[in-house]
């Protein structure tokens, strides 16, 4: 399994961008120092839980993916609550919009530039759970951009980030890492950089799972 580090999705990847499925709008750019820091802001804001953590989980999803609302919206708020919460569990989520999936990126966009505010989470749930109302939409923009505001995402900020792709580096980043670690579908998990779990677990598995990971961390640094 290829090494994998939340710091290296804030990073601005020229080459990466040019191939983005999304053109990057020709408007005029914030200051470069206050772009990488809105950047940055929402590269970290998608992870969760301590970075002291044991275990991290990687979930590589697709918000337009129907399992990975399952996920979301059935397991994750338990795990939430056992493992991150309490300091066990560090978790960060991995952008993967499915080419099958017409809202799928931009539905990614949106919870990313959430994320510069540090509303990543709220938008995440917020996309998960009315998934039937947008996914089908012709243009769902409007929709996200009532939804940021109902999550206190200032409208400014959030109507720039979406209407010029700044957020588009980070996805690209996110699917080439999913190609380069193999995965072809969602959700998948990386757990601890080492192990891949596929597709849905219930709670009690992620149970077994993220006790079995921590085992194993804890055998490691012995």
């Amino acid at each position: 399994m290829h090494r994998f580090r939340i710091f290296a999705f804030a990073a601005v990847v020229t080459a990466a961008a040019a191939s983005c499925p999304v053109p990057i709008a020709a408007q005029e750019a914030p200051p470069k120092d206050a772009l990488q820091r809105m950047i940055d802001a929402a590269g970290m804001n998608r992870a969760k839980g301590a970075e002291t953590a044991t275990v991290r989980v990687y979930e590589i999803a697709d918000f337009q993916c129907p399992f990975c609302a399952r996920f979301a919206t059935d397991v994750m708020g338990k795990i939430d609550s056992a493992f991150i919460k309490t300091g066990r569990v560090q978790w960060v989520f991995v952008n993967m919009p499915l080419p099958m999936h017409q809202n799928a990126w931009v539905a990614s966009e949106a919870a990313m530039c959430a994320g510069a505010s540090n509303r990543f989470w709220a938008m995440h749930d917020r996309l998960y759970r009315t998934q039937p109302e947008w996914a089908a939409s012709q243009d769902p923009t409007p929709i996200f951009a009532r939804y940021a505001k109902e999550a206190g995402v200032p409208a400014e900020p959030f109507t720039s980030c979406m209407a010029n792709d700044r957020v588009a580096t980070l996805i690209t980043n996110d699917v080439i890492f999913g190609a380069s670690a193999r995965i072809t579908g969602t959700p998948t998990f990386v757990i601890n950089d080492d192990e891949q779990v596929v597709g849905i677990k219930t709670f009690e598995e992620w149970k077994d799972i993220i006790d079995a990971a921590a085992k194993k961390a804890a055998a490691v640094k012995k």
